[in-house]
């Protein structure tokens, strides 16, 4: 019986020595997980700001060399003609239900 209780007491000691590390202080095993998501979930917002830095870039380049670069640009994100042409904005409402 005695050495069955002092068995029990290493058994008790391990469980609340797994529980603390993984559900208590900044260092858990819960908080490491979050952390590793957030971390990926940045990683991939540097990726896609880094992919517009490199799209921005050469359009900022052909701007400066270009221009037609300069027309197309004023043209198509704000909307600006020439006095001989009309501009057509058709937008699509693809969310109404008939």
């Amino acid at each position: 019986m005695r050495y069955w209780a002092y068995k029990l007491k290493y058994a008790v000691a391990l469980v609340i020595f797994l529980g603390v590390t993984a559900f208590v202080g900044e260092s858990s095993w819960i908080n490491r997980i979050e952390q590793k998501r957030e971390i990926t979930k940045l990683k991939s917002e540097i990726d896609e700001y880094n992919r517009k830095f490199a799209e921005d870039k050469k359009v900022l380049d052909a701007l400066k060399h270009d221009d037609d670069a300069v027309k197309d640009v004023a043209r198509s994100r704000y909307y600006m003609r020439t006095d001989d042409e009309d501009i057509f904005i058709i937008e699509d409402d693809s969310t109404e239900d008939y």
